[in-house]
């Protein structure tokens, strides 16, 4: 695999002269420069907090709270999400690395050993880079390579995201299998393709990405021929090592999602799917521009580009135009020097490979664009630079441009760690960048909110409203209930903090905009089943936003709409019917009404979701009504009827 042509700039066998040859300086030197740089630009990670997906799935999550057989089952059996059904994703090893890093830290370890484990992680595959470039440029290049690669601000996502650690694994098994694959003779055993299989497995179920080893493995050899003379036998069992991790990822995730209802799809995640065919090509197209220069300009780096901070591309769109000629040139440049400069050939194919399984052109994903897809292929993009500055530079103009270069990216990656230090740092950073991204408004307005609900009011509402202007004119298909429904609950936070004379108008927004809110909820919940029936699946439980239902009732109650509060709380009751605020406003809204057996029933509602025994004097004559209710075959807790029937009796007939 890794051996370059008579022509490139490399040792014997592609190792660049002195690469283990010790030279004039020790040989541990090299790695140990790449390790001090690499800690030099993220020893400021290590004292991050937590930050966008990573809080829910290391909060959140019940199998990432302690290291049992039950929890590693879980992770086995189920998706990257559970319990929610929020994706396609199934990611076992990534999760697994993060109970055990739970696990080995404790819970008072707080976040830094997931950000000390991400970056460790990081180190190794720069000495995977600089490994592999060694086989490939000289050794003063290769070092380099593995240096810009080390300090690359495209990289923070992958690095400071705890949940980035998937990108982390994933590249670090591409890398470690063309290592294993380039190295390969004519002697090579079982051994060195078992290795091969293991670390393909591992980087499939780690992310899906890593499948294209198999994919780099061919590249390398139209590039520079078979390593090592292995015989054709030899190569079809490395192939079929590396290939087999793809069998086994298909047959795990048919196992896993089979039973599972087909999940939902967020328009403002991904608009580009949602596209004809050409039209969504034609914006791929446009967004890999974006991502090269991205890798060449990293001054302008944001953690979201949804709706509505990323546009589709029009056929007017000069950008798009011109970022087709570039891709083209790169092609064309590719195919030119295929026989006379294989590396060239091999690094825009690496870029192009890396990036295929995240670009939307095949299989659309949930997400248009992200940096983190740029961990991988940013491989090529430094090594195609310090390649080309050893080869056309002088000895000393390199030294210069790199180093400097290396040293502009260590400043601008350790000033962009800081900007993830948590949900408000980054809001505020990026939204300067993507100001009409409206789930940046929407995370910045709910970090403000989190870090003091008093203070920071004002300043919630203010970003929730922008949220809410952005994505407004949405059909309640394509739009997100919890952007109009967060901000209907500041609005009622705000009633409860104004003078009397205002509240009533405060209510009344709070009002108006949770029945957009609930308007939109009711769409997606009709998307969704509809999806199920596409999928010939049966009806799956609600999944909704709970809290939108709870703050309507509220608002409800406060106006004096008693009825209407009821049927807000009843149908909340159907999508979490173990969340006692529900029965407690259940309650006031049955006194409100005169109904002194209807507030009986919400009272026993709420003592089982409390966990407490009802006392059956008073309460469990009336808990048919409540078992009744729970008897909706797509109440997603099926157990609490049968746990009302256990502490009360048989009220009102058998259980189904």
């Amino acid at each position: 695999m890794v051996r370059p042509s008579r022509n490139e700039p490399a040792g014997p066998r592609g190792r660049g002269a002195g690469e283990e040859t010790g030279g004039r300086y020790p040989r541990w030197l090299a790695p140990a420069g790449l390790f001090a740089l690499t800690l030099l630009a993220y020893a400021n990670s290590l004292g991050l907090d937590l930050a966008e997906d990573s809080q829910f799935l290391l909060t959140q999550n019940p199998r990432l709270q302690s290291l049992t057989a039950q929890n590693l089952w879980l992770i086995l059996s189920k998706s990257y999400w559970w319990p929610v059904t929020a994706d396609l994703i199934y990611r076992p090893i990534t999760t697994a690395s993060l109970l055990f890093n739970h696990a080995l830290a404790g819970a008072a370890g707080g976040a830094f050993w997931y950000h000390l484990v991400n970056l460790l992680l990081h180190a190794l595959n720069v000495w995977l880079v600089w490994k592999l470039a060694a086989r490939l440029l000289s050794s003063r290049a290769a070092w380099f390579a593995a240096a810009l690669f080390a300090v690359h601000p495209i990289a923070t996502e992958a690095v400071d995201n705890v949940v980035g650690r998937a990108d982390l694994l994933a590249a670090l098994a591409v890398l470690a299998g063309l290592l294993i694959y380039g190295r390969a003779t004519a002697q090579s055993g079982a051994r060195r393709w078992l290795a091969l299989f293991a670390v393909a497995a591992a980087g499939a179920f780690s992310k899906e990405n890593a499948v294209m080893l198999a994919a780099l493995m061919l590249l390398s050899d139209l590039a520079f021929g078979v390593p090592g003379g292995i015989r054709a036998r030899q190569r079809l069992a490395a192939y079929a090592a590396a290939l087999g991790s793809l069998v086994m990822l298909l047959v795990a995730r048919a196992a896993v999602f089979a039973p599972l209802p087909s999940p939902p799809v967020f328009y403002m995640d991904n608009v580009l799917r949602y596209l004809p065919r050409w039209e969504r090509m034609f914006s791929v197209q446009k967004v890999e521009g974006m991502d090269l220069w991205l890798l060449a300009w990293p001054v302008r780096l944001v953690s979201d580009r949804s709706f509505d901070a990323l546009r589709p591309a029009a056929w007017t769109d000069a950008g798009a135009w011109i970022s087709l000629l570039v891709l083209l040139a790169l092609l064309v440049l590719a195919l030119a020097m295929r026989w006379r400069h294989p590396l060239v050939f091999w690094l825009v194919g690496f870029f192009g490979l890396a990036l295929l399984p995240t670009s939307n052109l095949v299989i659309p994903i949930a997400s248009a664009m992200a940096e983190r897809f740029l961990y991988l292929p940013s491989v090529a993009f430094a090594m195609a630079v310090a390649g080309l500055a050893w080869r056309y530079l002088s000895p000393r103009v390199a030294w210069a441009t790199l180093g400097a270069l290396a040293l502009l990216y260590t400043g601008r990656t350790w000033a962009r760690n800081a900007d993830w230090r948590d949900n408000l740092t980054l809001g505020l950073a990026d939204v300067e960048t993507a100001p009409r991204s409206a789930r940046l408004h929407d995370m910045l307005a709910k970090a403000w909110f989190d870090r003091d609900p008093r203070a920071n009011l004002d300043r919630a509402i203010a970003e929730q409203e922008t949220a809410w202007e952005l994505v407004r004119p949405l059909d309640p298909g394509q739009s997100s209930e919890l952007i109009p429904a967060r901000l209907g609950i500041y609005y009622a936070e705000r009633a409860g903090l104004a003078p009397e004379a205002e509240r009533r108008a405060w209510r009344e927004k709070s009002l108006a905009v949770l029945l957009e809110a609930r308007k939109i909820s009711l769409a997606a919940e009709q998307a969704f089943d509809n999806a199920q029936l596409g999928h010939d699946r049966p009806p799956a439980p609600r999944q909704a936003f709970v809290l939108l239902y709870l703050y309507l009732a509220d608002d409800y109650l406060s106006l004096g709409r008693f009825a209407e509060a009821l049927d807000a709380l009843r149908y909340a009751r159907i999508l979490t019917p173990r969340f006692p605020p529900l029965y407690e406003a259940m309650a006031a809204a049955y006194r409100g009404l005169g109904d002194a057996q209807g507030e009986a029933v919400a009272r026993a509602g709420q003592a089982l979701a409390e966990g407490r025994a009802p006392d059956p004097a008073r309460y469990c004559a009336a808990a048919g009504e409540l078992a009744q209710a729970l008897r909706d075959n797509r109440t997603p807790d099926a157990t609490f009827e049968l746990d009302i029937f256990a502490r009360c009796g048989s009220p009102g007939g058998t259980p189904r």
